[in-house]
């Protein structure tokens, strides 16, 4: 008779799997938004996700957007600093007050 796997056993590989650990390392630089771009921009846009390399930012006015666009090489480059792995930026446009 086989006895069922210890959970213990089991918990690690699946995390590993799931890649959990670089999952939470992305979240934990993104919380260094507002020291990467400074607290004037972060008002106005704010890092949504990282997805396959690209960074998506919430930007509530297209003036930003354009100002961020401009300023995308120097912020992937502190991110990528912090031990990200960013290759890209994608700004999304969205109202005030999702931001």
């Amino acid at each position: 008779m086989r006895y069922p796997e210890r959970i213990n056993k089991i918990l690690p590989r699946v995390l590993k799997s799931l890649d959990i650990d670089e999952r939470i390392k992305e979240i934990k630089i993104l919380r260094h938004w507002p020291e990467i771009v400074g607290e004037k921009i972060a008002s106005h846009a704010r890092p949504i996700n990282i997805s396959e390399a690209n960074l998506y930012v919430a930007v509530d006015n297209p003036l930003w957007q354009a100002e961020l666009f401009l300023l995308k090489g120097r912020i992937i480059k502190k991110f990528n600093e912090l031990g990200a792995k960013l290759k890209d930026i994608k700004f999304i446009l969205k109202k005030e007050e999702s931001i």
